[in-house]
């Protein structure tokens, strides 16, 4: 019964926010304080200087150590799955020969990755070797932030903090702890309290409603405690718009990640025209080995990714990630700029560390030099995956006034839910959706509005009569299986596709209009 009253009570106490409309305000925090990161307009800036984070992600590892907790490099780093550091001087040792890497490569700004959380009968714990509890050691867990951001600082290096998401009274005690420690310390400029939704959140098909009332709860504790300091949540796909619209959420920039060459433009254009919120890139990464895939090739994928985004506007960008990680699928094992192999010493003499860069890790410096052009929509937009076997066209419309909805998400999967895919209306609210297989499960939202959710089995034209719905190849080609090869003009640009290879079908069919309305 106490726990309904709560949810009544805080329903009640942000049911005036939710009715006006989920308006994006521009946060109090925004005004130049010291030298902490404020935002002006769509701008990162400190005093009057103009800050662009190039950001590198690094996971670290709290670990017991001496009577204390040291923050340590992720232990699949240098050599993998060791600790090469025993001692908490050694491993800060490790974190400045890592940290001073990053500067030289040319990165002003890390994601320290600080998220992953187990849970026994004591509690919500960091595993190691041994258990670093977040309520029993949570004083140790801070003076160890405090060594890390005391050597970022060092380094001139600012940080972006990932923390688990406090989404119950534990994490929340130790997320206002964290606020509070560390309210007065400019090098950590920004919390990411969530790490892409889509994939983590534990209640799943949360209402958009419901993200907004947490998130808004996130922003009360920050403007409580952490006054000068930023919030975002790591966004994923623009599939976020179902449950976690980043619109109409209260953070106060939005940080999403794109991988794979096929959808990065098309992600990028979306979440920089549709939220309407100062962002930047968090995530983003092209895996080579050198072997079936060139050293080379990452370079290129850098070069493109980061030169598409700040042609659409990024205040920001992050790559994934420090070093290759280990014994884990190819996409994200070789997705790092140092690899396992020999050593590299730093410019400056006074650190080495096992294994090599790569040569995308020389291309970070020459990316402050990059100049915005002008903005292009890439080719395969509406069909970003090369499908070519049945066509949907349908069209999205505000309810009561039949105005098209320009930029609504439309998902499809078929029968048996093993592939799902998308698409997004044009500014006539007219979508195509291509597939390779007949979709009769559609799930459908725009920014600010809401998300309808149905089945339905439509009607289909044969186009090619050389084709049956038995006989349709790749049916089940799910986009992880995907290659961006056969859709490329050249090898060296991953951007630059074919559009002849996008509009092709052997099926068309027509759904019904679909309405949507503005969440009041």
């Amino acid at each position: 019964m106490k726990r309904i009253l709560f949810i009544l009570v805080v329903c009640f106490m942000y049911s005036c926010t939710i009715s006006d409309k989920y308006e994006y305000t521009s946060n109090p925090r925004n005004t130049a304080y010291r030298d902490f990161v404020y935002i002006d307009g769509n701008t990162f800036k400190i005093a009057d200087t103009v800050y662009f984070p190039l950001m590198v992600n690094y996971k670290v590892e709290p670990l017991k150590v001496g009577g204390g907790v040291v923050i340590s490099p992720a232990r699949y780093y240098e050599t993998p799955m060791l600790y090469e550091a025993k001692t908490k001087d050694s491993i800060l040792y490790q974190v400045e020969a890592h940290l001073q890497m990053m500067k030289e490569m040319g990165f002003n700004t890390i994601r320290v990755c600080m998220d992953v959380v187990a849970k026994d009968d004591k509690g919500y714990y960091y595993y190691s070797d041994k258990p670093v509890y977040l309520r029993q050691d949570c004083n140790d867990i801070i003076k160890a932030v405090c060594d890390f951001l005391t050597i970022a600082k060092s380094k001139g290096l600012r940080v972006m903090l990932l923390i688990k998401p406090p989404l119950d009274d534990a994490l929340m005690e130790f997320t206002t702890s964290l606020l509070k420690a560390f309210s007065n310390n400019s090098t950590l400029f920004c919390y990411d309290f969530m790490n892409e939704p889509l994939y983590f959140d534990p209640l799943q098909d949360r209402k958009k409603e419901d993200a907004f009332i947490v998130v808004s709860q996130w922003k009360d504790i920050m403007d409580k405690y952490a006054p000068h300091q930023l919030f975002t949540i790591g966004f994923s796909e623009p599939i976020e718009v179902f449950e976690w619209d980043p619109s109409i959420l209260p953070v106060d920039f939005v940080q999403f990640h794109t991988y794979h060459p096929l959808r990065v433009p098309n992600e990028i254009w979306w979440y920089s025209h549709y939220v309407g919120k100062p962002w930047m890139i968090g995530e983003t990464s092209f895996a080579v080995d050198n072997d079936s895939v060139g050293y080379e090739m990452q370079t290129y994928y850098m070069k493109e990714v980061f030169q598409y985004a700040l042609n659409c506007g990024a205040a920001g960008f992050g790559w994934w990630e420090f070093q290759d990680s280990y014994n884990v699928h190819f996409e994200a094992e070789f997705s790092g700029l140092i690899n396992h192999n020999g050593t590299t010493r730093t410019n400056d003499g006074k650190y080495s560390m096992i294994g090599t860069m790569k040569p995308a890790a020389y291309e970070v410096e020459n990316l402050n030099s990059y100049t915005p052009q002008e903005e292009w929509q890439a080719v395969n937009y509406y069909n970003m995956l090369g499908y070519n076997n049945v066509l949907l066209i349908g069209k999205v419309l505000e309810k009561g006034t039949n105005k098209p909805i320009e930029g609504a998400v439309v998902r499809g999967w078929n029968a048996d839910w093993s592939v799902g895919l998308n698409t997004y209306t044009n500014n006539e609210g007219t979508f195509t959706l291509y597939s390779n297989d007949i979709c009769t499960h559609f799930e459908i939202s725009a920014p600010g509005m809401t998300k309808i959710k149905f089945d339905k089995e439509l009607d289909y034209t044969v186009v090619d009569t050389t084709y049956t719905l038995d006989n349709l190849p790749n049916r089940k080609l799910e986009y992880h299986n995907i290659s961006y090869k056969p859709f490329l003009i050249n090898d060296t640009q991953l951007l630059q596709f074919d559009s002849t290879k996008f509009r092709l079908y052997k099926m068309e069919g027509a759904m019904p209009a679909v309405y949507l309305e503005a969440i009041r």
